[in-house]
């Protein structure tokens, strides 16, 4: 049986595993995520889940034969007057009102890319899930008593869309709704099964 190892920090991408019955080890990259210049929302995703997994990897101690490391990145993109805006994770209250503020009335594309790495095989798989989000007209009080309530200072595009980060938006165009959590849940499921030959679903149903 795979021994699946999550190359992130975030409690979101646990949780969305552990909500479908996985549990995983998980270890924290330290990588440098600066975009390089005139890199694309989806290059730089794709680059950063991969520095992620083989980061990880070369810290482990002990990997096992059927060890598959996963690793995301997820990078949102917003088209602002002055050109397109990166939104990363704000950090600070105002840095959190300022990107939702930017993205009021507008589509916002996220970028969540996931690598699959087998060391023992030293096989990699990438590929990335685009979700886009249509904000609605909010104002900029309505915005400030959402970031005070929820606090979505480690959320990329600064919004929890599975709390009251809901109710920012018009609606939402994706493949699978855990894209925009951290983690897609069923692209991995496709590549664990078509490249490993692993069922997520016998998994954790043992």
């Amino acid at each position: 049986m795979a021994s699946l190892v999550l190359a992130s920090s975030s409690q979101y991408r646990k949780m969305l595993l552990a909500n479908i019955g996985i549990q995983v080890d998980t270890h924290a990259p330290d990588i440098d995520e600066t975009p390089f210049a005139n890199e694309s929302p989806t290059a730089l995703s794709l680059r950063l889940a991969e520095q992620k997994a083989h980061k990880v990897a070369a810290e482990l101690e002990r990997v096992n034969s059927d060890t598959i490391i996963i690793g995301s990145d997820q990078v949102a993109l917003v088209q602002t007057d002055a050109g397109p805006q990166l939104l990363g994770k704000p950090g600070t209250f105002e840095n959190a009102v300022n990107q939702l503020l930017a993205c009021q009335g507008k589509q916002v594309s996220f970028y969540t890319a996931l690598c699959l790495y087998q060391p023992s095989a030293n096989k990699t798989i990438t590929q990335v899930d685009e979700t886009r989000v249509f904000f609605r007209h909010n104002s900029e009080a309505a915005i400030r008593a959402y970031v005070d309530k929820e606090q979505p200072l480690d959320c990329a595009g600064s919004f929890k869309s599975e709390g009251l980060g809901v109710l920012l938006f018009d609606k939402i165009e994706s493949r699978d709704p855990n894209s925009l959590i951290g983690l897609p849940i069923m692209l991995l499921n496709e590549l664990l099964g078509a490249h490993f030959d692993v069922d997520l679903l016998a998994m954790a149903a043992q």
